[in-house]
This record gives structure tokens, C-alpha cells and sequence, in this order.
């Protein structure tokens, strides 16, 4: 749920990402966040800008998710049950593509980047986080099982791309101005406070984000481009 005031993992997560997101973000026009989920990133987006919000996600459970946060932040968002592979949008229709967890779910991602730059306009924005199957930090426990393991849970594949192939990914569906960085160099959540450590030492965290550091011990990657 949208509950910014809580110092838990997950506000921290949402504050990088729209601190990575801010400079870059149009002055105005329609956002959309393709597999929604909660809607946490989009509804973020847009108390930064003036966007026509739109949240698309197969799952109902998310829609109703997305009302609810939408409703906490005091902003409108229009709801969409689609396929990330087949957007129900016509092309060139959004100023912003986002995604937040999701392309690491597909074998095979490129139909999902080619339908995100789709619908994007011309210089249009497009961002996603993506959770690779890597050693990391903050899922030191889990570093053995992501090695050997094709799942991480059940139902939930991770692919291993790295920042290179994803770039070259996003490129492919003819995007430019391509840029991943690796980020999210945290306390192993297994570590009793891990939260309050990671709030505490905010900004040195933080500063890890694109660096070497990050590189190797990073959670996620974050990808921008544009549509030219």
C-alpha cells in the first residue's frame, strides 16, 4: 500500500528510484506503468508531474491495489487489464513508459520492450527497474539458490541479462539515449534493523547507486532511454 511516511524497504526503494527519475521526467502528458502492480511508482510519477495516469496489469487484484493507493494519494489513474506482449494503446500514445519489476519475468523480454517503445512517443521517456539473478547484498542468503536455481520461488523465474545485454536489448526495439546503472547495495535483509540501517545511512547507500560497488553487490538495475 501507498504509505510514504513508513521507513521500510520499500518507500526507500521508491524514493531512489524517483530521485533517478526526476531530472528526466516530461513537463507533462500521459504516464503509464505497464504491469502496475500496486502502483506505487506510477502514482510517485505523477505527484512530480501533471500526468494523465494509466495503470495496466493482467491481474484484478492489482487494479483494485492501484485504486487504493491512487485514492491514499489523492490522485486519479485510469485502470487497464491488458497483456504486457499486445498493449491495448495505439502507438506513440504515452510520454512515459514505465515498469518496475517485471521484464526479469520473461524468458524471452523483447516483445514486452518492443510494445513499451510502441506506445511511447517521440522523445518520450522510458524507464524499468530490473531485478536480475545475481549475488547481491541485500539477498546474500539467497545467493546459493540463485546460482542453482532456473526459480527463485515458485512461479517467479528471474533471467541473468546483464546491464550490457539489457541495454542492447532496449536499443533493438529502437531506443536511444540508453542508460543502465546498477543500484540497490543494501544490508542483507536477513540482518536484524536492516531497514533502519539502510534509512540511517541513506545517503552513503545511495551514493553506491552506478558505481563498480553496485556492479557487484547491487539489487537491481535501473534503465532509462528515449524514444527518438
Amino acid at each position: 500500500l501507498y504509505e510514504p511516511a513508513r521507513r521500510d524497504i520499500y518507500n526507500f526503494i521508491d524514493e531512489t528510484k524517483i530521485r533517478h527519475l526526476r531530472p528526466l521526467l516530461p513537463a507533462s502528458g500521459n504516464a503509464i506503468e505497464i504491469g502496475a502492480g500496486s502502483g506505487r511508482l506510477l502514482i510517485r510519477a505523477g505527484l512530480e508531474r501533471p500526468y494523465r495516469l494509466v495503470a495496466l496489469d493482467y491481474a484484478a487484484y492489482a487494479m483494485r491495489a492501484v485504486r487504493e493507493n491512487a485514492r491514499r494519494a489523492q490522485r486519479d489513474a485510469d485502470l487497464a487489464l491488458g497483456d504486457a506482449r499486445a498493449l491495448p494503446f495505439r502507438d506513440a500514445s504515452f510520454d512515459l513508459v514505465l515498469s518496475g519489476g517485471l521484464l526479469e519475468h520473461f524468458r524471452d523480454p523483447r516483445p514486452v520492450l518492443a510494445e513499451m517503445a510502441r506506445i511511447l512517443r517521440p522523445g518520450g521517456l522510458f524507464y524499468a527497474d530490473i531485478v536480475p539473478r545475481k549475488v547481491s547484498l541485500y539477498r546474500w542468503a539467497e545467493r546459493d539458490r540463485m546460482q542453482r536455481s532456473e526459480h527463485m520461488a515458485e512461479g517467479i523465474y528471474e533471467n541473468d541479462l546483464s546491464k550490457g545485454a539489457w541495454a542492447r536489448l532496449i536499443r533493438d526495439v529502437g531506443l536511444g539515449d540508453v542508460r543502465v546503472i546498477s543500484a540497490g547495495v543494501y544490508p542483507p535483509y536477513t540482518l536484524p534493523r536492516y531497514e533502519q540501517l539502510t534509512w540511517r545511512y541513506a545517503s552513503f547507500v545511495r551514493s553506491l547507486d552506478g558505481t563498480a560497488v553496485a556492479d557487484v553487490l547491487g539489487w537491481f538495475y535501473m534503465a532509462t532511454a528515449r524514444k527518438t
